[in-house]
């Protein structure tokens, strides 16, 4: 399989890393779940009959599903922030800086704002 192009301009997700084992935040959430599990297990009554193992069974599921999506959701912001920020500092970087027609845009409209707010500010002090 060829490796995966960093510079693509494929949307990222933010989530588990891949592989996944090489995500603390995957094993956080391995931990978290199987000490939930381990407690509920305790918690509940009628231990070693088949209803108990199969709500077992339905109790992992649902733990895994909603701890897994409470620590992926959490560090996906956190990774899509800080990816963000150096993707757009890399974009900054690479700009060109001084170009006359984002000089004469940025201008113009400040002139243009300015202009608006001094006849705001005429209209509003001669209706008094």
């Amino acid at each position: 399989m060829a490796p995966k192009d960093p510079t693509s301009r494929k949307r990222r997700r933010y989530g588990w890393h891949e592989p996944r084992w090489s995500d603390p935040a995957f094993w956080a959430a391995v931990g978290l779940t199987v000490a939930l599990v381990v407690a509920q297990a305790f918690l509940v009554g009628e231990r070693g009959t088949t209803f108990w193992y199969a709500s077992m069974a339905v109790r992992v599921l649902f733990t895994w599903i909603l701890i897994s999506a409470v620590i992926r959701i959490r560090v996906g912001i956190q990774r899509g922030l800080v990816g963000g920020f150096r993707e757009s500092q890399e974009r900054a970087e690479a700009k060109p800086t001084g170009s006359t027609a984002d000089n004469l845009a940025r201008t113009s409209g400040r002139t243009v704002g300015r202009a608006i707010a001094a006849y705001k500010k005429s209209q509003s002090s001669s209706s008094d």
